[in-house]
């Protein structure tokens, strides 16, 4: 082994990394452990953030007054105040609709379906709270005797749940980056995935499968020290699809009975779900080395170990 390679040896646990990694057979030798940096997750508390912002913003909407005097700020904040007073619940539930969509769009880490599935339960639940007030009240006119379990809504309710909202989604970002581990050995790469102590996927890629390898530290990255390192074989492993559309899985007897309804929603989260398509290389963090520190020798140290297993590259 080189003295780069041997430099990674020298720093990493091997009774530990096997221990953590039981695929990792006897003739391997481990040479570097790792997983995603926890500022590889900014774009994800970024996006909890925002969503607390809107939450906060509607909040303080209702409890400020109309700034009096004259000046570009005063109008601006009292034209978002007049909106925020007169749209209420249903303006907080197009902001958030546009916040989903433009996540959703643009292909960010944070596009995934999951996340995507979150932000729109974020913003549907002042619009079902508010919902259960309504029937409520119109079930009043006429002897009902439902009454909602949910408090009275009113907007100082926005600040709880956008504080609810930004906790669950830190805490479940963490534990998506804490599921991730990756070991590099002298003949394999191994991509491991657990969640709670239960393992989800494993796999180790051999040297000689490897067709490209390719170093992606994005703007962010380059300042904080992490990136994402691809790993693709001639299988396509290390490669996704992202889909242009989504459809909707409707049964026929529904969508006969309440069309109208149906063609509304099906509009609706067809517009949310609509993706770009293309071919790119895997960044989701099951399928590439994601978010790991020091990216370049990373890179350098498979490449070297490439050399050593199936011998230098050949250009053509």
């Amino acid at each position: 082994m080189s003295q780069f390679v041997e430099q990674f040896k020298s720093n990493i646990d091997e009774d530990s990394t096997r221990s953590d990694f039981p695929e990792i057979t006897e003739s391997e030798t481990p040479i570097w452990r790792g997983g995603p940096a926890t500022s590889s997750m900014a774009d994800k508390y970024i996006l909890a953030i925002l969503v607390l912002l809107v939450h906060v913003a509607f909040f303080l909407g209702e409890l400020l007054d109309t700034p009096e005097g004259e000046g570009r700020a005063n109008f601006v904040l009292s034209v978002v105040i007049w909106l925020i007073d007169t749209t209420g619940v249903m303006g907080f539930v197009i902001c958030m609709l546009i916040l989903t969509k433009i996540n959703h769009y643009a292909n960010f880490s944070t596009s995934g379906k999951w996340t995507t599935s979150w932000l729109l339960i974020c913003c549907t639940i002042p619009l079902f709270w508010k919902l259960m007030d309504v029937v409520e009240w119109i079930g009043g006119f006429f002897g009902s005797s439902f009454s909602s379990p949910l408090p009275a809504w009113n907007y100082s309710w926005f600040a709880p749940l956008g504080v609810l909202s930004f906790l669950i989604m830190v805490s479940l970002t963490v534990l998506y980056q804490r599921s991730f581990h990756y070991a590099i050995t002298d003949k394999r790469i191994h991509i491991r995935q657990s969640f709670l102590y239960f393992e989800t996927s494993t796999h180790g890629i051999s040297y000689h499968k490897v067709e490209n390898l390719k170093a992606d530290p994005t703007i962010l990255g380059r300042i904080l020290g992490f990136g994402n390192i691809h790993v693709v074989t001639g299988s396509g492993v290390g490669l996704q699809v992202e889909s242009l559309g989504a459809s909707v899985g409707v049964p026929p007897e529904i969508i006969e009975s309440s069309r109208g309804n149906m063609r509304i929603f099906s509009f609706l989260l067809g517009w949310i779900t609509l993706q770009r398509d293309r071919i790119v290389e895997a960044s989701d963090p099951a399928d590439c080395l994601y978010g790991v520190r020091r990216p370049m020798d990373v890179y350098r140290l498979i490449n070297e170990l490439m050399d050593a297993n199936v011998g230098p590259a050949v250009e053509k």
